[in-house]
């Protein structure tokens, strides 16, 4: 095996798994704690609004980059299921874990949005084949918006 592939294999597959499966599994430990029997501790404050975006945003960037789509939508599918659970016995998210809920549910839109507007980019599509296309952000960023710096630069 030549050294450069062992080296990426360990960055790209066995170091993301070494350091998202982990930091998810944190996540969902937490939300776990984020449960109330009062309905009115539900409600988030307007700055923790304002921040759901920047979260989904930054959560989106790690599910795109580091392409691990299917850790997060286990996790996403364990934290719906915990809410149906939990609602079951009388039990409610408080804001903190409505803004972690919240935050995960944006980030599927974005994620939806993302491979929906690159669907049919032929280059990507064959850069990153198979059933769950997802397209890395840097991917994108190289091919596409790297080539409009260097027009620019031309003229």
């Amino acid at each position: 095996i030549d050294s450069f592939e062992l080296l990426y294999y360990y960055d790209e597959y066995l170091g993301h798994s070494m350091w998202y499966i982990p930091f998810f599994l944190i996540l969902f430990i937490y939300f776990t704690g984020c449960f109330t029997p009062a309905a009115g501790q539900g409600r988030m404050p307007l700055a923790a609004l304002l921040l759901v975006g920047p979260s989904s945003l930054y959560y989106w960037y790690l599910v795109t980059e580091g392409q691990i789509f299917i850790l997060y939508i286990f996790t996403f599918f364990a934290m719906m299921a915990l809410v149906m659970h939990q609602r079951r016995k009388g039990l409610v998210l408080d804001s903190n874990g409505l803004f972690l809920f919240l935050s995960f549910l944006i980030t599927l839109l974005l994620i939806a949005a993302w491979v929906g507007w690159l669907w049919n980019d032929k280059i990507l599509r064959k850069k990153y084949p198979g059933v769950i296309y997802i397209p890395e952000p840097w991917a994108f960023y190289t091919l596409h918006m790297n080539n409009l710096h260097a027009a620019k630069g031309a003229f």
